[in-house]
């Protein structure tokens, strides 16, 4: 009877830990179509732990320049905001066809309630005034988180 009372215990613990992290499948519409702003962005959020992880195809492309394993996701700098929205702040480097490397700063700011996500991208180090932006709304998933 212990035995599965402990068993018990540690599921339920199992459950209400996994159960922090929110998942978020996300579409993106961007006005500038030159590939800054990804289509779809998938997010793990931990916000009672303040953390998050992104991945999308520019981490992808990033990843693979950096010879690390594609399929892994970014860790993000996660501030919950003053309005409750979650502002997840990442960098990636990314080959641009004529010009070599470009360092690529990434902010997303989720909105919990509405599940409405709105990014944009800098580059810092090509002194660019551009500032592609998107937004789009995000969905809640089941699949496992990205952590």
């Amino acid at each position: 009877m212990k035995a599965l009372l402990v068993a018990f215990t540690l599921a339920c613990t199992a459950g209400v830990a996994q159960a922090e992290i929110q998942s978020y499948e996300c579409d993106l519409h961007s006005r500038q179509n030159r590939g800054w702003i990804p289509s779809k962005v998938l997010l793990s959020v931990d916000a009672e732990n303040k953390r998050a992880r992104a991945y999308d195809g520019a981490i992808r492309a990033s990843n693979e320049l950096a010879n690390i394993s594609a399929e892994t996701p970014k860790d993000t700098k996660f501030k919950k905001t003053r309005n409750g929205e979650y502002r997840l702040s990442w960098r990636v480097t990314l080959r641009a066809k004529a010009t070599g490397d470009y360092r690529v700063a990434y902010t997303a700011t989720l909105n919990p309630q509405s599940n409405a996500l709105a990014m944009r991208a800098s580059f810092p180090q090509a002194n660019a005034s551009n500032r592609p932006f998107g937004e789009g709304d995000c969905k809640l998933v089941t699949l496992e988180s990205l952590y």
